[in-house]
């Protein structure tokens, strides 16, 4: 790149880029074996550019697992308002959370985050703070609307999310961690789904909601 071109380069698309570069050097190498220099080698600058950005490694780590917890959500969340039929809403984003999580890219998140938690404990604190706060308070703000809406019962919108978190990375997403399948049909995403959301619904969904789905539960 000459320096006419770089000079039409914005902060921010230096920084998306600096971003894509670590966010693949991350996935590639680990949070140990991902090296500052190789990063700012690749972006074509010096360290010094790299460093007027992100002071440090960890710093660069936040920033990268923040926008990619945000765009994990970003593709959740696509119907803000618990409305209509809650049940199909509700199903529908049980289906767009599994399905995100089921995916090639966050899995490979989660396995790096699993393997280098153990030695630097700020790995698992950043997906922590990133994504699965962002996840359980988007959903609480969510489901707070439906419980004011009637939908679910009066209950601690919070402890809902958690559950639906817990519910989400239940036994279908942990094969899929370990390997026991390389992926999940949509067929299978959806009954998966629909499971989940009737599960919730029997312990969080108003009377009639609760009812039907304990149906479904067996309960």
């Amino acid at each position: 790149m000459d320096l006419a071109e770089a000079k039409k380069i914005t902060p921010d698309e230096r920084r998306a880029t600096i971003l894509d570069i670590a966010h693949d050097a991350f996935m590639r190498d680990g949070y140990a074996g991902a090296s500052m220099s190789r990063i700012a080698a690749q972006l074509g600058g010096s360290k010094t550019t790299l460093y007027n950005y992100f002071a440090s490694k960890k710093e660069l780590f936040v920033a990268v697992a923040d926008r990619e917890s945000q765009r994990l959500f970003d593709q959740v969340f696509v119907v803000d308002q618990p409305t209509g039929d809650f049940r199909i809403t509700l199903t529908e984003l049980a289906r767009r959370f599994l399905a995100a999580l089921l995916s090639d890219h966050v899995v490979a998140g989660y396995r790096l985050i699993v393997a280098e938690s153990g030695r630097f404990p700020e790995v698992g604190q950043t997906a922590d703070q990133t994504a699965l706060e962002r996840g359980v308070s988007l959903l609480a703000r969510y489901f707070q609307r439906a419980i004011d809406a009637g939908q679910m019962r009066n209950a601690d919108p919070r402890l809902a999310a958690e559950q639906f978190v817990d519910l989400t990375c239940g036994t279908l997403h942990q094969k899929r961690l370990w390997n026991v399948i390389a992926n999940a049909t949509p067929e299978r995403i959806a009954v998966e789904a629909e499971r989940i959301a009737n599960t919730f619904l029997a312990a969080f969904g108003n009377d009639e909601l609760s009812r039907a789905a304990r149906q479904f539960t067996g309960n």
